[in-house]
């Protein structure tokens, strides 16, 4: 049996100090230059230079590398969002994401940058738009970028888990239920159908824990699994239910908690991470409340994937209208 424990991103209930990485001086003054500039002449994040921060190129890398072939997280500090206005803190953190991968679209919005705030729109699926607690669960990228511009009042503490470590706990404790959690689910579309899609969840599974490359990658959104197996008429038998339960309890037991100031970053694998936040209380005033920019990346060049994963990733970036989805 595969021991999975011995993967670099295997760690668990780890000091939040021991991933971090500070941004040097000469790199944060070259970004707020780069971003003021930017907003002077007119120009969005959108339109930050493909090139990222020369000053910035070699920590970058390092981050990179440290997120995909190494323990998987890395809390980055220093950016500088106290010398900057919100476009402008914009600005510098898609720089920044140059350097990490190709961002992706995020939504059917269209949106290559998420706002995660509460916004009262009604959209209650959408956890990143509320206050309310996420469970951990995965995204649609293969790497993701969260810089806090502003902290809520109370609340909002952030925890991360390695999947390696909570399927190699599975695998130690429940060896019964791990094939279920490597057999994987269908996934709900939930309202944003890729264009081929013919029913309201994928056609085919994703697996909640699969080994490409020697490295452990998954998929996990719990709601869209019990969602999926409601619209198909397929309810989840008991051992599905005690599985998938099973991956958020362990992860819980076993993830690092943090809470993320102003001009920090958390940059993690995830194909391997499951990331989560406590509910918040914000401040009343608008230009005070709860703010973080959020990023998705394709791995450059691009990465080896489980195909079910890859098939569901595609699929999301179809129904996003990602310019680089791969056509059905």
């Amino acid at each position: 049996m595969t021991d999975h424990a011995a993967e670099p991103s295997a760690w668990a209930n780890a000091d939040p100090e021991t991933f971090a990485v500070e941004l040097p001086s000469e790199g944060r003054r070259a970004l707020v230059a780069l971003a003021r500039a930017q907003k002077a002449r007119g120009r969005g994040f959108a339109d930050a230079a493909p090139g990222g921060v020369s000053e910035l190129a070699a920590t970058m890398a390092a981050i990179r590398r440290e997120v995909s072939r190494g323990r998987g997280l890395v809390l980055l500090r220093g950016v500088p969002v106290d010398e900057l206005d919100e476009d402008e803190a914009a600005i510098a953190w898609f720089a920044l994401g140059r350097h990490l991968g190709r961002a992706r679209t995020q939504s059917a919005r269209r949106d290559p940058m998420g706002r995660v705030e509460r916004v009262d729109d009604g959209v209650t699926w959408r956890g990143y738009r509320s206050n309310k607690e996420l469970l951990l669960h995965t995204d649609h990228a293969d790497i993701v970028g969260l810089l806090c511009v502003r902290a809520a009042r109370e609340g909002g503490t952030s925890r991360i888990a390695s999947l390696a470590a909570v399927r190699a706990a599975i695998a130690r404790e429940r060896p019964d239920l791990l094939a279920i959690l490597e057999r994987g689910f269908p996934y709900a579309w939930f309202g944003e159908p890729p264009p081929e899609a013919d029913g309201p969840a994928s056609p085919f599974r994703v697996p909640v824990f699969a080994t490409v490359g020697g490295r452990t990658q998954g998929v996990f959104l719990h709601s869209f699994i019990v969602e999926a197996a409601r619209v198909l008429g397929t309810p989840l038998v008991e051992r599905e239910r005690e599985a998938i339960d099973l991956v958020r309890d362990t992860g819980d037991r076993l993830a690092m908690t943090l809470d993320l100031r102003p001009g920090e970053a958390l940059v993690f694998d995830n194909l391997g991470m499951l990331h989560a936040r406590t509910a918040f209380l914000d401040h009343e005033e608008a230009g005070r409340r709860r703010l973080l920019y959020r990023l998705w990346f394709a791995a450059e060049p691009p990465r080896a994937k489980h195909p079910g994963i890859a098939a569901y990733e595609e699929a999301l970036m179809r129904a996003y209208g990602d310019p680089a989805a791969p056509v059905a």
